[in-house]
């Protein structure tokens, strides 16, 4: 739905209801990377990411990490093999929508 779509509406709510639709559709959606520590032991959020369905965005929640990546799956893979957290054994993609998470990600060489 991206792109002007020369559709005139006749009053403020008609138009306030396409904005609303618009925004909805055209809305990426949000995940976190979550770092497990040892089996099950412990775990925390270490990374928000957006997919805007064409590409991934990733920020670190300590702010000292960024990626762009094709998609979410690929931005949990480079955050792996980046990572410097010690003890982190695995990383989780969670959907904040929801939706079925990702298959934990094992952390290469630990």
């Amino acid at each position: 739905m991206n792109g002007v779509t020369g559709v005139g509406h006749r009053t403020d709510e008609e138009f306030a209801r396409f904005v609303a639709g618009l925004v909805r559709d055209d809305a990426p959606r949000l995940f976190a990377i979550v770092e497990e520590y040892g089996e099950r032991e412990d775990a925390e959020v270490a990374a928000y990411g957006l997919d805007f369905g064409d590409h991934t965005d990733v920020k670190s929640v300590e702010g000292d990490f960024r990626l762009r990546s094709q998609n979410p799956q690929s931005a949990l893979a480079v955050f792996g093999h980046s990572t410097g957290a010690t003890g982190v054994s695995r990383l989780h993609l969670v959907w904040l929508d929801g939706a079925e998470s990702a298959s934990p990600f094992d952390v290469p060489g630990r």
